[in-house]
């Protein structure tokens, strides 16, 4: 089995964030205190102190928006990990029937390929695994996602199906195998309007649940 683990480059990304929104935070208390420090210290017109401190203040709006902004993305990072996480602990017993497995393999393009599996059979699969919530639906091109009676796109209009292929190709020319098997696995989303037993555009698109049945049964 590789050596990196499920999660941990997506880990690194979450604490590299949470630092960076502490560093804002930072600035955001030193702008909010600085103005009174300075009034205290320079005599300068009221003109003056009044735009100094608006100054300060919208500075510090600013460094919080961003702070915030950055610390959810954290969050959202942590989330992915925690998906990445569970799977490697549901495909643990595959370790033990001959199934060999890596974690975050590093592609020239497509990003990290999540999971790459080799069978006791010699067939191969790459697995991406997605933490993402709402119903999850085909619209004819894309996998969307539903929250109510809204419709939502993945990742700013993504194509996880044509992601997850595009790293299914690259993984066949790097490891030099005649196919491998493009599975998009989601951890928390709900697939009721998904066939779970047919491929979508040459995709099988899962849950945690039936992810080791399809593994297995191919």
């Amino acid at each position: 089995m590789d050596v990196r683990k499920a999660g941990r480059r997506i880990r690194q990304l979450a604490r590299k964030r949470r630092s960076g929104a502490l560093a804002l935070f930072g600035g955001v208390f030193s702008l909010a205190v600085s103005p009174f420090l300075i009034l205290l210290l320079i005599p300068i017109t009221s003109g003056l102190k009044i735009l100094i401190v608006v100054s300060c203040w919208v500075g510090a709006a600013l460094l919080c928006q961003q702070g915030q902004q950055l610390w959810i993305k954290a969050n959202q990072a942590d989330k992915g990990a925690q998906g990445e996480e569970e799977v490697e602990r549901l495909l643990k017993p595959l370790e033990c029937q001959d199934w060999k497995i890596e974690y975050n393999v590093p592609l020239k393009r497509w990003g990290d390929a999540d999971v790459f599996l080799r069978s006791p059979k010699s067939n191969y699969f790459v697995v991406d695994v997605k933490s993402n919530k709402g119903r999850v639906f085909f619209d004819g091109a894309m996998l969307k996602r539903r929250y109510g009676k809204q419709v939502h796109d993945f990742n700013n209009g993504k194509d996880l199906l044509q992601a997850v292929k595009g790293q299914a190709s690259v993984l066949k020319d790097m490891k030099k195998v005649r196919l491998v098997q493009p599975i998009i696995c989601f951890t928390q989303a709900n697939l009721k309007e998904i066939d779970q037993n047919n491929q979508i555009n040459g995709v099988y698109v899962v849950d945690t649940v039936n992810l080791l049945r399809l593994l297995k049964s191919m």
